[in-house]
This record gives C-alpha cells, sequence and structure tokens, in this order.
C-alpha cells in the first residue's frame, strides 16, 4: 500500500469539530505517517541484515541451529513470522526497485510480503505500477492465484492446497465435537477424515434435511463457460475448487446461468422436481453405498457421468451421502450397473476401515491393505499388453439390494 504525505492528506480532508484545536489532527496524522514511514525504512534495513546474518551464518555463532531459531529467541519472532521475515529478505535481494519503495517508506512491509510472491526482476516494475494506491487486503487479491513471473493481467492459477484451520475448543465443547464425530463414522459405517466430518457439519447447518427440498448446490458462470476453472462462494469470497468437486456438484445442481447477462436467465435444476421425489421415495431418503447409513446431506449421483452420454432416467440415479459421492468423484470408489438393484460398488484401493477398531487391529488391518495394493500392482498381468502400471486393485461389493 503506497503511504500518502501528510499534506496530500490534508488537502482531501476537512478539520473535524474538536475541542483540540483546529490543528491538532493534522498534528497527529502527520505523526503517526511518519511512524509508518520509518518502521518501513527499518523493515528494509532488517532485511537487509536479516541476508547478511544468513550468509556470515550469526545464527551459528550464537550456538542456535537455525536462522529461524536465531529470530524466535533473539529478535522475539513467532515461527511463522520468523520464515516469513526471510523469505521476504531473500527475495528482495532479487528485486531492487521493491527494496527501494520499502527504505523510502513508498510501500509497507505488509505490500511488500504479498509482492515478493509473484515478483520477479523483470516484472516487479509492472506489479508496483498496478499496486499503487490499494491496500494491503486488494493487493492480497491481486496476487491470489498468481505465481513468480507472471504479469498481473496474467490468468491466474487456481489455489486448490488444503487449507489448515486451528481451532480452540473448551472441554465440554471438545466432548461434544468427539461424540458427533463418532455419530457421523458410524452413519457412514467407516472411519472419516477431519474433511468429511467438517463438511458434513456444514452442510447440515447450511442445508439441514435429507436434502428432498431440492439440490444443495447452485452453478453459474461468469464470463467463460466452458472454462474448466470453477470456484466456491464461502461468505463473500471466491475459493478455488478442483474440476472434480464441480463435476460432483454438477449431477445435482441448480444452473442460474451466465451472471453477465443483461436479464436473469431462467434457472433450471439438473434433476426435476418430480424426478427427484421419485429417486428420494425410491431409495427410503438414505445413501445406496453398502453398509452406509447416512439419512443426510444426500445427493442424487448420475451413475453414467453426463459428460459421458449418461441420461437423466430414473435407473441412471440414485443417491449418494455427500462422503461416499466425493469419494466416487475422486476416483476411489467405482459404480456401475442401472438402479436400483442392479447397481455394483467397487472400492479401487479398499473401503475406508471400520470403525471401533483397537489400535494393534487398525494397523494389521493397515499393513495387510498396503501388502494387497503392493502385491496387486507390481504385478505382471498375463496380458502381454498389460503393464505394472496399469495394475489397480479392487474390492467388489457385489450387487446392491434394497428393501
Amino acid at each position: 500500500m503506497l503511504l500518502q504525505t501528510a499534506s496530500e492528506i490534508s488537502e482531501k480532508q476537512e478539520a473535524p469539530c474538536a475541542d483540540h484545536g483546529p490543528s491538532e489532527w493534522r498534528v497527529v496524522d502527520r505523526r503517526l505517517r511518519e511512524y509508518a514511514r520509518h518502521r518501513a525504512s527499518l523493515d528494509a534495513a532488517e532485511a537487509f541484515d536479516l541476508l547478511r546474518a544468513e550468509q556470515i551464518k550469526l545464527h551459528f555463532l550464537h550456538g542456535f541451529a537455525t536462522m529461524y531459531e536465531y529470530l524466535e529467541r533473539v529478535l522475539g519472532y513467532g515461527p511463522h513470522a520468523a520464515r516469513e521475515r526471510m523469505r521476504v529478505a531473500r527475495t528482495l535481494a532479487g528485486l531492487p526497485q521493491t527494496t527501494a519503495a520499502l527504505a523510502r517508506g513508498q510501500l509497507t512491509y505488509s505490500a511488500v510480503r504479498e509482492l515478493t510472491r509473484v515478483a520477479t526482476a523483470d516484472t516487479e516494475a509492472r506489479w508496483l505500477a498496478v499496486a499503487q494506491g490499494m491496500a494491503v487486503n486488494q493487493i492480497e487479491r491481486l496476487v491470489a492465484g498468481h505465481q513468480p513471473g507472471d504479469q498481473p493481467d496474467d490468468p491466474t492459477h487456481p489455489d486448490l492446497r488444503p487449507r489448515v484451520v486451528r481451532i480452540e475448543l473448551l472441554p465440554e465443547v471438545y466432548a461434544l465435537w468427539r461424540q458427533a464425530r463418532a455419530v457421523i463414522a458410524a452413519e457412514r459405517g467407516a472411519e472419516i477424515s477431519d474433511a468429511d466430518f467438517v463438511e458434513s457439519l456444514c452442510r447440515a447447518a447450511i442445508n439441514p434435511g435429507t436434502g428432498d427440498a431440492g439440490p444443495a448446490h447452485q452453478i453459474a458462470y461468469q464470463q467463460c463457460p466452458d472454462c474448466r476453472r470453477a470456484t466456491q462462494n464461502g461468505a463473500g469470497r471466491e475459493i478455488d475448487i478442483p474440476p472434480e468437486v464441480f463435476e460432483r456438484a454438477s449431477c445435482d445442481a441448480k444452473d442460474l446461468g451466465s451472471l453477465d447477462a443483461t436479464a436473469p436467465e431462467r434457472a433450471t435444476t439438473t434433476v426435476t422436481p418430480r424426478l427427484r421425489e421419485q429417486v428420494f421415495a425410491r431409495d427410503h431418503h438414505r445413501c445406496t453405498v453398502p453398509g452406509c447409513r447416512s439419512a443426510r446431506n444426500l445427493d442424487i449421483h448420475h451413475i453414467v457421468p453426463q459428460a459421458q452420454g449418461g441420461t437423466h432416467h430414473i435407473w441412471n440415479m440414485t443417491l449418494l451421502c455427500s462422503g461416499h459421492h466425493a469419494a466416487l468423484h475422486d476416483g476411489l470408489l467405482v459404480m456401475q450397473g442401472k438402479a436400483p438393484y442392479g447397481i455394483q460398488v467397487h472400492w479401487v484401493y479398499g473401503p475406508p476401515l471400520p470403525t471401533g477398531l483397537d489400535p494393534e487391529a487398525r494397523q494389521a488391518l493397515i499393513r495387510e491393505r498396503i501388502a494387497k495394493i503392493v502385491e496387486q500392482v507390481w504385478a505382471t498381468p498375463d496380458s502381454p499388453t498389460g503393464t505394472r502400471e496399469h495394475a489397480r486393485p479392487t474390492w467388489d461389493h457385489g450387487p446392491v439390494g434394497l428393501t
């Protein structure tokens, strides 16, 4: 974020009515801006000395194993801040214009921290020009999705990294957390991941019920309807999601059409309300994967995908809970046949571990699964055209019978 001078801000604002005199607010504002410029200059000087300290192994001379430990023990930075300070210092060594802007107080350290994620010696001038006048949160959005060497107007890359969320719970809430997780795992009939558990909680809060009232997803597009990139709105923020998540949502969604249209388009649903009612009634409002008793967060899945010519005939649709629906589109689960009585389910790498195992039995089952996978992957197929790379173990649950 570029810092305006005190004279510039004085020209744009009128003095507020106060009992402290007509000019005191200007004096305080001027001092605060000077503090910010001095702080930026000190950050630039510190970055230079941090890099020099790393080169002469200053941390070793003081008995520390790494520069990060030196920053934590001597300079008082936390672990994340220490790593960020060193990353920025190393990057600034190759960004003379950005370093100069920080030293002059034209950029704050927070703004420089974001720009160093993408700027290079060849692109920093363009990034500095585009970022001029922006607040730090605007620069964060500008940088998001770009990689080092990209120009600001280059297409962005989807950020599909898992997010790390840390929460602190009171003991009684932690007990509820464990109990709720056990309930959801028992419904699925197998152990669940952290992501499975949190998704179930979130969907139950956002759209409680089985899902029979309507699809859980809405799909809309802007500019390019054929682009494979997809995002999901999370409380006003667009989060990149992988293509398989979009495909899963497309199985059972409301399509709003183009958001760039001059007038709202007619919304359509993947599955008509009458067909939805029929599928839920036929499948008894529960997931049709054997062993799963989940009757919440249900989606209608097309057994033969629509992208592969699958139709909206009722025999091509079945109910899946959100966890098994995700496993199927992630390639961990395979479903074939016709609903409701001819469906076959295959786990590609074995079904999830059952719940309630003691630690020894759990580890023994994991070792058994790994041994079977390794054996089948490395076994040479009889077919002369087969290769070891194409061998994939499967576990067959057989046809699904509904009562």
